[in-house]
């Protein structure tokens, strides 16, 4: 196995620090600039357990803002607060309590600085979070247990934020008069602004229409910040993957070339059993875990980018994710037929109660809105009370696709099975979606996946009561 190509992973009962900076990495035989958490493209792992207290400090060696969102985590909206602002050369500590019933699964961090998440999380920023319950005791002994963060950073040779007064341009507030409940919020060094929340970000990239419009993309898939990882030495134990679609706004499918996939787990947490499948689909931000049973050549994952727009066709050739020895574990009888600790619960039950119902629209094209409205931080666009359940048509009358992503509060999609964070609609095409509101009044956000449509305005405020 090629040791540097897995990341080094926490087990987050204790103080962890991230550094954000600005870094040259390794890339084939040069360097290249990248944004990174404590000098690597893709962060640590952090691992968790349901019931976990976790500090996480976050330094900004950057010469921009920034900030930290625990992507999927079921945590109140004050600890994963999307409107906090760390300044360049100060920090901000993070403290999450994760629930004693939260869903084991594969969840991520990465900026939410609104007007340049974008450049930031497309830059290199982002890890894994895994969370992990007694079913893992299980898998733990028959399978490996490794985290491919995949990402198309830019790769340049030139630094693009040498020029200080880039970071300036971040400063520009497309957050100020940021008047929602800040209350409770300890643990901040030098964090100006909050009052007005000038500071929150404008986009510094400077992206043309066309960019702003289709998202970002770089020139090569990289798996933990290398192109491609070769998965040896797993001593028969089966190969198992938590896999991350980190791009900024890049769909993915996966295909595997060896004998058999199986899927454990979708961005919402684990599934009630393995399923057996021939490919996986993830938007940008969705994650899954997955068994991979090596052929007598043993496999390879690749990754088949897919456009944004019309019927989501192929674009370019499949890129390399893994390869996966002969000799990994092919006894697929081991794997459990059914997990202790999945939530089967199920929000279109018949005897679901739903407390209220309505449409969202994903309008625009040259600029995505939600219901028509471009982000204002001084709006709450959508109020709900806790403990309830809604239905929401989120109806896309536009032509691309939008992965839509609530924080806090999972849901589930008609149709489709497991629990979600992100719900991907088509073009000209409706999705249902039932959201628990469940544990956790406070307020939060919204938005479009596409990272670069988030930040020129499709995300909107949600208040819990």
């Amino acid at each position: 196995m090629q040791l540097k190509t897995i990341r080094k992973s926490i087990l987050a009962t204790s103080l962890v620090t991230l550094t954000a900076a600005e870094t040259m990495v390794p890339f084939g035989n040069s360097t290249r600039w990248a944004m990174t958490y404590n000098g690597k493209v893709t962060g640590p792992t952090l691992r968790v357990h349901p019931g976990d207290h976790v500090t996480v400090k976050l330094v900004n060696n950057l010469k921009q803002a920034t900030s930290l969102h625990t992507h999927g985590l079921h945590v109140s909206p004050e600890q994963d607060n999307p409107f906090i602002m760390v300044e360049p050369g100060k920090s901000y500590t993070y403290t999450y309590d994760i629930p004693a019933n939260h869903t084991a699964g594969t969840f991520w961090y990465h900026p939410h600085m609104h007007g340049i998440t974008a450049e930031q999380v497309a830059s290199g920023l982002s890890g894994a979070i895994i969370v992990e319950d007694m079913d893992d005791d299980q898998l733990n002994t028959i399978s490996t247990n490794r985290v491919l963060v995949i990402n198309d950073p830019p790769l340049t040779d030139k630094n693009p934020w040498a020029d200080a007064s880039d970071s300036a341009k971040s400063n520009d507030s497309s957050m100020g008069g940021m008047n929602h409940d800040m209350s409770g919020m300890s643990g901040m060094d030098g964090m100006s602004g909050m009052d007005g929340m000038g500071g929150m970000g404008n986009n510094s990239s400077g992206v043309d229409m066309m960019t702003a419009m289709m998202g970002r993309t770089g020139p090569k898939l990289l798996t933990n910040g290398f192109e491609g990882v070769d998965l040896t030495g797993s001593g028969g134990k089966l190969e198992r993957l938590h896999i991350v679609n980190a791009t900024a706004s890049t769909s993915l499918k996966l295909i595997y070339s060896g004998a058999k996939m199986f899927v454990l787990s979708s961005e919402g947490g684990r599934l009630p059993a393995p399923k057996e499948v021939k490919e996986v689909t993830l938007a940008n931000s969705e994650r899954t875990e997955i068994v991979l049973i090596p052929g007598t050549n043993g496999g390879t994952l690749t990754a088949q980018r897919l456009s944004n727009e019309g019927n989501g066709a192929a674009m370019g050739s499949p890129e390399k994710i893994a390869s996966i020895a002969a000799d990994a574990g092919s006894d697929i009888s081991s794997l459990p037929i059914s997990f202790m600790m999945a939530n089967t619960r199920d929000l279109f039950a018949s005897d679901v109660k739903v407390a209220n119902q309505r449409v969202v629209t994903l309008s625009g094209h040259m600029t995505p809105t939600i219901d028509g409205k471009l982000f204002d931080p001084n709006v709450v666009n959508f109020t709900a009370k806790k403990g309830t359940v809604e239905e929401w048509v989120i109806d896309n009358t536009t032509p691309m696709y939008h992965p839509i992503h609530l924080h806090t509060w999972g849901f589930q999609v008609q149709g489709e099975e497991g629990w979600q964070d992100v719900v991907t609609v088509a073009p000209n095409s409706k999705k249902v979606i039932r959201i628990a509101f469940d544990d956790f009044a406070g307020t939060t956000v919204l938005h479009c996946h596409i990272l670069d449509h988030e930040d020129t305005g499709m995300m909107a405020i949600i208040k819990v009561d």
